[in-house]
């Protein structure tokens, strides 16, 4: 697929403001108050990709909060598995992403309440919602050798935002994205992965991609194939550790609130 990198611009993001997307500004808080000591490294970046949902981008319009002040990708909300108003879930295993968005501060972890994360991701047959993915519409599978058609789902959400707490802490719930081809002989597949775009006061924006592992999702031999061959995932800018801190781990979670799917945990560090 043609790729053209976009950044989210600081300018557009002072005219929105986090007050337009709901955000309450409050004091960060010390890793000495969540009894945590900073040894986590930054959150590697990656690139944004050619899909983030401007307004005008999508194909199919999705706005759950109608105020024509917020841009699109700030009009819909943390559970990307239901659109408000529809009767239908999305396609897919379901999964859960959680965590915490910190920042460092010499020998702490700084949690960051206030901040705006925007997340998104293709269906479960791996199409984006956005007029630029038009390539490799249908394409061979490379376990199964029958054909996938990489359809739209009209009952995912593709992208949401969440607002950290006090301790900044996030939640959002979406389906594993399907892989797809992003060569034209259909051979080279990207592997499912989640896209975010994290600003917060003070902070430089944080533009990466999340990937998945564990026994608890489907298909997860072929995915950690594809993982390890992947360009982006496996840019040689980043250290082996870095790359392996995108790759979050799903397991089954035994709290009713997690029921019906299954959970990854993982905490943002801003530069």
């Amino acid at each position: 697929m043609k790729s053209k990198v976009k950044f989210f611009s600081r300018r557009s993001f002072l005219k929105f403001g986090l007050g337009s997307l709901g955000a309450v500004i409050v004091p960060m808080v010390a890793s000495s108050a969540l009894g945590k000591v900073c040894d986590l490294q930054k959150t590697p970046t990656q690139t944004i990709g050619p899909f983030f949902p401007d307004d005008g981008d999508e194909i199919h319009v999705i706005r759950e909060n109608l105020d024509p002040r917020l841009p699109i990708w700030g009009a819909n909300d943390n559970d990307l598995t239901f659109i408000q108003k529809h009767s239908g879930i999305a396609k897919g295993q379901a999964v859960y992403i959680k965590g915490r968005v910190l920042a460092r501060e010499k020998q702490d972890c700084i949690a960051v309440p206030g901040a705006t994360i925007i997340m998104w991701n293709a269906s479960a047959s791996g199409r984006y919602n956005h007029k630029g993915d038009t390539e490799n519409l249908s394409f061979i599978h490379p376990k199964t050798g029958q054909r996938v058609e990489r359809a739209h789902d009209e009952n995912f959400q593709y992208w949401g935002r969440n607002i950290t707490d006090k301790n900044g802490n996030y939640r959002f719930k979406t389906i594993v994205p399907g892989y797809y081809p992003i060569d034209r002989r259909g051979k080279v597949f990207r592997p499912p992965h989640l896209h975010f775009l994290i600003m917060a006061p003070g902070r430089g924006q944080l533009i990466t991609q999340l990937y998945f592992k564990g026994d608890a999702i489907n298909d997860n031999k072929m995915i950690q194939k594809l993982n390890t061959e992947d360009f982006i995932l496996r840019d040689d800018r980043l250290s082996k550790k870095e790359q392996e801190s995108l790759v979050v781990e799903y397991k089954v979670n035994p709290s009713e609130e997690f029921k019906d799917g299954v959970v990854g945990e993982y905490d943002f560090v801003l530069p």
